[in-house]
């Protein structure tokens, strides 16, 4: 056996202690390269945040910072992928935020990992920081929160103020924009809501082309009738409706032992939509319609967009 060099040996240390941080043989990064449809989407932030940060002197002169933004809408649009292809466009720091990550078993310890979060960013500036499930980090105060807790909107609320300005660029998710405190959805915290919808008919086809490109897949596949029979399912059901087509026709290949692999039929995907339910729900999408209506008509001026895949 070869000797190992010593990031090998370093990488198999990490492993055993589980601690592993990064993963040895990077990811390609391609960027909106590997995003289907959403084009209106990747126009908005191309225009507001990409170009700005590429042509600092020139938005300069203009005195132009990049917006914060809040992506909100159904479950599984893709809002959280989109964010991190976003930083893998601009080639910046990217941050992401989960609500576990600012928990606390201590009084106001929240409270100081947030504080602590910004600093990390504005040190390691560019940074794009994303908070996901933001609702959860910020909701509505109330005379009944406990001082703690609206300590931690209190702190957020001092972060998010002109964050641009430090070299910090926040983008945020959430499915609930209204559990969000009023306060942070001000110009100057969050600049702009987006509304990102539910894939439609074109955005589902280029899902699926996209999908299904990196497999063994029959050459008389009908992507337009994929599309028209997932009409009312997401990104993340288009996605699990592949990975168990794929799972099928793999234990077929190895109990065959077929070579080369048996491919991913039209039959077969027809067969695994009929099976599997769309995630969200006709009455939850009603609901989301309302909040978005709620939301809509909020600051004149603002981008306030209702993004779908196109």
């Amino acid at each position: 056996m070869n000797a190992k060099t010593n990031a090998e040996k370093e990488w198999l240390r990490k492993m055993t202690t589980g601690r592993v941080v990064e993963n040895p043989t990077p990811k390609p990064c391609n960027g909106f390269g590997d995003v289907a449809g959403m084009d209106e989407l990747k126009q908005l932030v191309t225009e507001g945040f990409i170009n700005v940060l590429n042509n600092q002197e020139c938005a300069k002169a203009y005195g132009i910072t990049p917006p914060s933004m809040l992506f909100y809408g159904p479950a599984g649009c893709g809002k959280t992928f989109f964010a991190e292809k976003i930083a893998e466009e601009v080639g910046i720091n990217f941050m992401k935020i989960v609500p576990d990550d600012l928990a606390s078993t201590l009084i106001h310890g929240t409270q100081e990992k947030i504080g602590e979060v910004f600093r990390k960013a504005e040190r390691k500036a560019p940074t794009l920081i994303f908070f996901d499930e933001f609702d959860a980090m910020v909701p509505r105060r109330t005379n009944d929160d406990h001082n703690y807790q609206n300590g931690e909107v209190n702190e957020f609320l001092c972060m998010l103020n002109n964050a641009a300005e430090r070299g910090v660029y926040v983008l945020a998710a959430t499915n609930h924009p209204e559990r969000i405190d009023k306060a942070v959805l001000r110009t100057g915290r969050i600049d702009e809501m987006i509304y990102v919808d539910m894939p439609d008919s074109k955005a589902r086809e280029s899902l699926f082309r996209l999908e299904l490109s990196k497999l063994p897949v029959a050459e008389d596949v009908d992507f337009v009738k994929l599309a028209d029979l997932t009409k009312g399912y997401n990104c993340s059901d288009i996605s699990y409706i592949i990975k168990v087509a794929s799972r099928k026709m793999f234990n077929a290949s190895i109990k065959e032992k077929e070579q080369p692999y048996k491919v991913i039929t039209q039959s077969l995907l027809e067969e695994t939509i009929a099976h599997q339910s769309p995630s969200v729900t006709s009455r939850e999408l009603k609901e989301f319609e309302r909040v978005r209506s709620e939301f809509s008509p909020m600051d004149k001026g603002r981008q306030h967009v209702a993004i779908g895949f196109h």
